[in-house]
């Protein structure tokens, strides 16, 4: 069986390298040249523990930006990372664009995988497109949304708890199964539409525990309720249960879960059906995002040519990402109010050009509290767990520490030299 990898970021880069690594014939396509050129030079376009030693060990996957190699492919997976804007709406054209490009070019029978988060009812109109343009070809369409944890991305696609398919024909599942196999037996079947709408679920179920979590914290500051001896009643509770997205800190970021919620969102303006849960998820994550700042300059008052300290620029631990990050957002805010912002993250050697001019990048966590007024705690990467009281009182100008999640919260909290601040305390 051979296989067409379809979009190599994240998403396409991880599956493409984990189907070689389990014996396929794959070929790793992507329109745009210049990646292409990075990955048959071993440049990986994005950071993921583990990621590049798959790509580059086996000679089983080839790396293409020419259609015509997609003809030889029985399944076509695509993989397309769908860019979101700053408002976390989706560009969905650019997906289905590249996706309908490709139907010249596939072989009879040929099956599509989609894989990239669409919204439910895309794959459907893709699949009627191709009917009626390449009738001849017999194209078959399927649905597996796509399940990318970063930092976790190549454990989760090898050894996954389970997989949904949506797929029309029962005679079309042997393929899927027998593409799944080294991976799991545990295929949860369903129809197209329904494993469009199960992406869309999951991703706004996980968004309302944290905007909920998240808002009842700051009700918690204002009545002298612990936010996370809250969060531990709510997880004894077995109806709730201990792996709960229930942990007061940071704002949804990133733009994958908004995104599930702004398709939903949309579904229901189309269909001129009212959503006012989905909305007001995203109205409570908005107002919830620049927790930090907010805190700073109750703390602080006037940041005017106060020196921040920002550990952790990237989106989440495990990826080099910046691309809708939180902490990078909370640091354009306080330049635009007059702090002088310096970061420091492990992951990180330099910053884009935009950003090096509002965000000073030191190569060393010492060296980004050295006179600071705050430090604030935007990524948790473990490195700052070696972060010691003494550390912060020796170099800082002030020893105030804003640490939305708590991460370093048994390392901080209670040293009372230390000004400590987290969500819901």
């Amino acid at each position: 069986m051979k296989i067409a990898v379809v979009g190599l970021w994240h998403l396409g880069c991880v599956t493409a390298a984990c189907l070689a690594h389990a014996g396929y014939d794959v070929i790793a396509y992507d329109h745009d040249p210049e990646i292409i050129h990075h990955l048959n030079n071993k440049i990986v376009p994005i950071f993921e523990p583990g990621l590049n030693d798959l790509l580059f060990q086996k000679n089983n996957l080839n790396y293409s930006n020419e259609r015509d190699d997609i003809s030889e492919a029985h399944i076509i997976w695509i993989t397309y990372d769908t860019p979101v804007d700053e408002n976390d709406i989706a560009d969905i054209d650019f997906v289905t664009k590249n996706i309908v490009a490709l139907f010249p070019y596939l072989q009879q029978h040929a099956l599509i995988l989609v894989s990239s988060q669409l919204p439910v009812g895309t794959i459907r109109q893709l699949q009627n497109l191709c009917k009626k343009s390449h009738p001849h070809k017999n194209i078959i369409f399927a649905c597996s949304p796509e399940n990318l944890r970063l930092g976790k991305a190549i454990e989760v696609f090898s050894k996954p708890d389970r997989i949904i398919v949506g797929i029309d024909s029962e005679n079309d599942k042997s393929m899927i199964q027998d593409l799944l196999f080294p991976f799991t037996h545990h295929i949860i079947w369903m129809s197209i539409e329904s494993a469009e709408m199960t992406k869309h679920a999951l991703n706004a179920f996980l968004a309302t525990s944290v905007v909920f979590i998240n808002e009842l914290a700051t009700l918690c500051e204002k009545t002298g309720a612990n936010a996370r001896e809250v969060e531990k009643g709510l997880k004894s509770e077995e109806r709730i249960g201990p792996k709960a997205y229930l942990r007061p800190g940071n704002a949804i970021a990133g733009g994958t879960l908004a995104r599930d919620v702004n398709y939903l969102v949309q579904i229901g303006q189309q269909h001129t059906t009212k959503t006012p849960l989905f909305s007001a998820l995203l109205d409570s994550n908005h107002a919830h995002k620049q927790w930090s700042c907010r805190k700073v300059i109750d703390i602080l008052k006037d940041i005017k040519h106060k020196t921040i300290a920002v550990l952790g620029l990237t989106y989440k631990v495990g990826t080099d990402t910046l691309r809708r990050s939180a902490a990078v957002e909370s640091c354009l805010w306080l330049n635009n109010l007059g702090a002088k912002v310096v970061a420091f993250d492990p992951a990180l050697t330099h910053l884009p050009a935009d950003l090096a001019d509002m965000i000073q990048l030191k190569h060393t966590l010492d060296e980004a509290l050295v006179d600071a007024d705050a430090i604030l705690i935007s990524t948790e990467h473990p490195e700052f767990q070696n972060l010691t009281p003494d550390q912060i009182i020796m170099r800082t100008n002030q020893a105030c520490i804003f640490d939305p999640s708590a991460f370093l919260a048994k390392k901080l909290g209670m040293d009372t030299r230390l000004r400590y601040f987290s969500v819901g305390q």
